[in-house]
């Protein structure tokens, strides 16, 4: 994945157009109201039923309400992306290549209307959401009606559609994006002069409300504690941060603030739909504090002669013993974004060793949805690795510390899962450590009439 660098001092981060938080970015973006190549991969998680919706124009459509996937390509490069219908007069065919234009609010004033905001914000939060719900389906297409109901597709009353289950979950999602947009402002800072070593300097973050903030200190000088928070209604959030030695240390904030951009034919053009998704981008700010040890040296009075003696300290406490050398394991598992129904797609897992101590026999188990079949497994010289029915399993006799181990899984996707989620988790464990992990892939099926409104 190609990254821009970090800008400093609260600028944004322009990144590539590309996915919805897990969807992978392959090239810096196009600029805003660029020409490009659009084509639609297909539609997943898609709602069971066919549903009425209520046209806001007047009317109603037949629909199954799903999330639609991308390609586009900019002389910049190509990327993928996730996203929604804005457009119940046109359609699009899966698989087919068409001109359009990139706009952004700079293009579109509308764009920068509120209700746009608030489906950027339901952008920006349906892969999480999607995740998060017993039944997918259900909430990728409340989704879909959300945006089409925010961008003036569908009638906003609470019955937009002809589902009463569907039509609740939609209103329950609009009442959350009510006032909400995706982050657009940043800014961290650390209250009060010199701190000693052994106080807390509070940390104090600001921006826009609700919006999800990683904090961190680089090289290894200081900690800051809570290493996330999210900002509250007034869009302030509060950490610790303490130093390791005496001098400066830094602590960075960082916050997705994504892009709103939408896809549009060309003027004169009768298609593809108008789609809308989800530019990734970063807020990426820094504040540095300094500490010193408080207890170095104290001053005594004044004495008759004018000098000023420095008090002795008190003798050292002796050093703690250092704590036996333990493995602490980590586990990543790389999903592949999307898949095709009747495909091989490859999972890749990371073992990292982040103890002090080696981890010996690490057992490492992937089990996977029902419908995806493993054909192979692999890991490095020195692992063993099997396979059955539903599931993986390696073991490396040894992982020295601050070694990683890569393993890859090959797998069938089954047809029936086309239109569906691939839920897989993973754990890891030895005798003194335990890490797991989890991911999701989009099995993506072409996009029929029934889910376009004709």
């Amino acid at each position: 994945m190609l990254r821009p660098p970090k800008p400093r001092g609260g600028r944004l981060a322009a990144s590539a157009i590309g996915a919805l938080a897990v969807l992978a970015v392959t090239a810096p973006s196009a600029l805003a109201s660029e020409q490009a190549t659009f084509r639609l991969l297909g539609s997943s998680p898609i709602y069971a039923n066919s549903v009425q919706v209520h046209k806001a124009a007047g009317g109603d459509v037949s629909v199954r309400p799903a999330r639609y996937h991308y390609r586009i390509t900019t002389p910049s490069g190509v990327a993928e992306a996730s996203g929604n219908c804005v457009d119940l007069s046109h359609y699009i065919t899966t698989g087919r290549d068409y001109t359009v234009d990139l706009q952004s609010a700079a293009d579109a004033p509308e764009l920068g209307s509120p209700e746009f905001k608030s489906a950027g914000y339901l952008l920006s939060k349906s892969d999480e959401l999607i995740a998060a719900a017993a039944n997918p389906g259900l909430e990728a297409g409340a989704l879909q009606v959300a945006i089409w109901q925010l961008s003036g597709q569908a009638r906003a009353l609470d019955a937009p559609t002809s589902d009463t289950v569907l039509n609740a979950r939609v209103s329950a999602l609009q009442a959350m994006a009510a006032g909400r947009s995706v982050a657009s402002d940043l800014d961290v800072s650390v209250a009060g002069g010199d701190t000693c070593l052994d106080t807390a300097a509070p940390v104090t973050v600001t921006g826009s409300p609700g919006a999800e903030v990683d904090l961190d200190v680089p090289g290894g000088n200081g900690t800051v504690s809570p290493g996330h928070v999210t900002l509250d209604a007034l869009g302030v959030g509060s950490a610790q941060l303490r130093a390791t030695g005496g001098g400066t240390v830094t602590v960075e904030a960082e916050t997705s603030a994504p892009t709103l951009l939408r896809s549009t034919k060309l003027p004169g053009q009768t298609t593809p739909q108008d789609q809308l998704f989800l530019r990734p981008g970063v807020i990426d700010v820094d504040a540095s504090h300094d500490f010193i040890d408080c207890d170095l040296f104290q001053l005594a009075p004044d004495t008759p002669g004018g000098t000023v003696p420095l008090e002795p300290t008190a003798p050292a406490a002796p050093e703690p013993p250092a704590p036996p050398a333990a493995p602490i394991l980590a586990l990543s598992l790389d999903s592949p974004h999307l898949a095709a129904p009747g495909g091989v797609t490859v999972y890749t897992l990371r073992v990292t060793n982040d103890g002090t101590g080696i981890a010996r026999n690490v057992k490492v188990g992937q089990h996977l949805a029902r419908g995806v079949a493993p054909i192979n497994a692999r890991g490095p010289k020195g692992s063993s690795s099997k396979v059955s029915r539903t599931a993986a399993h390696w073991t490396l006799s040894a992982l020295k510390p601050g070694h990683t181990a890569t393993l890859t899984l090959r797998v069938r996707v089954g047809r029936a899962m086309a239109g569906g989620v691939a839920h897989t988790s993973a754990a890891v464990r030895s005798a003194k450590s335990r890490a797991s992990a989890s991911g999701a892939t989009a099995v993506v099926r072409r996009v029929g009439k029934t889910e376009q409104g004709f």
